[in-house]
């Protein structure tokens, strides 16, 4: 059977598929649909997935998936509600794939294995350089070729173990041989150039900035994309240029800034950062490396995805009352 069958389109309302239960849906018309679902027999492990468009680019030529690898998250950024309940242990394979399928086949209309690029990117709940599934997961999407415009994307921290190190390593040798000519994503959670203010945000052992470089060295093959390190920037949080480019070759890495959005942990660590334009700081910040060769990617996200919880960093449970009167503020009601 073909790895991206194995359901058919239905009503959501609560559902059950071969792999989990489906028992929670938000809807964002004009950007996506989030779902949130729990291993059958163990509704304690529970994840959510999404499925999105690029907006204002239609379905038909640009698809992500974003899927879960945890239950929960075993990191515990403090900016980031997907550890909020801890940590519950690893989806299995079926259960990744599984929200691959589902996500394809709620749209029949459309005929995945046309679609020129369907970006499926593991960054969910979950740190996925800690689940092994992920690779079988990868290595079998690889292999089938079922879907050609497949982009698979990887967002990790580099947690310092044996396991993540590993994990890396044997992603390297799945994308040289499934994945190349760009047809790979591969991002670190960055945040600062200072390490102690990384420590602060992301609280484990993980990868110092020289080490990101030096794999992003050894990664990097001619024909592939530049490996992306994402910069979710506060106000309090330092980042100097100087020290970016020292460490850092712009032919292999770029820079992407985004708010640092709505969260239950973002506000309780005075964290929270929204905006529609880039401020100033972040504007001079990017011009800046761009005048040293990097280039950078301002991404502030869609308002209403934002407002909805369903950002990077965001669960369901992100959007209190509260909180959503001060997205509504930092957002500037702007679409």
């Amino acid at each position: 059977m073909s790895l991206i069958s194995g359901h058919k389109s239905i009503g959501i309302d609560r559902i059950e598929t071969p792999a989990f239960n489906i028992g929670a849906v938000k809807d964002v018309p004009g950007f996506g649909t989030l779902y949130s679902a729990w291993r059958r027999g163990e509704p304690d492990k529970w994840f959510e997935f999404l499925d999105c468009i690029d907006p204002p680019t239609p379905r038909s030529r640009k698809w992500i998936v974003m899927v879960s690898s945890q239950f929960g998250c075993a990191i515990g950024c403090r900016f980031c509600d997907a550890g909020y309940f801890g940590y519950r242990g690893n989806l299995s394979v079926e259960e990744i794939l599984g929200q691959v399928r589902f996500v394809l086949s709620a749209h029949p209309e459309i005929e995945a294995a046309t679609v020129p690029k369907l970006k499926v990117h593991v960054a969910r709940m979950g740190e996925p350089t800690l689940n092994e599934a992920v690779l079988q997961v990868l290595e079998s999407l690889g292999r089938s070729g079922d879907l050609p415009g497949l982009l698979p994307s990887i967002s990790t921290m580099a947690p310092r173990c044996d396991l993540s190190r590993r994990f890396l390593d044997d992603l390297a040798k799945i994308k040289d041989t499934h994945f190349g000519e760009g047809r790979f994503q591969l991002q670190f959670s960055l945040h600062s150039t200072d390490e102690e203010a990384r420590h602060a945000l992301i609280p484990v052992r993980k990868w110092d900035l020289e080490e990101i470089a030096a794999f992003g060295e050894r990664w990097f093959k001619p024909g592939d994309r530049l490996v992306t390190l994402n910069v979710a920037l506060s106000d309090d949080i330092p980042f100097a240029p100087e020290v970016a480019a020292r460490i850092f070759s712009p032919e292999r890495f770029l820079f992407k800034f985004t708010a640092v959005h709505n969260t239950r942990r973002g506000n309780m660590n005075a964290l929270t950062k929204l905006w529609c334009d880039a401020p100033e700081r972040i504007a001079q910040l990017a011009a800046d490396l761009e005048r040293r060769g990097f280039r950078t990617i301002v991404d502030p996200g869609w308002p209403e995805e934002a407002r909805a919880g369903l950002s990077c960093g965001q669960l369901a449970l992100s959007v209190t009352e509260e909180g959503a009167r001060a997205a509504e503020v930092g957002l500037g009601g702007v679409r």
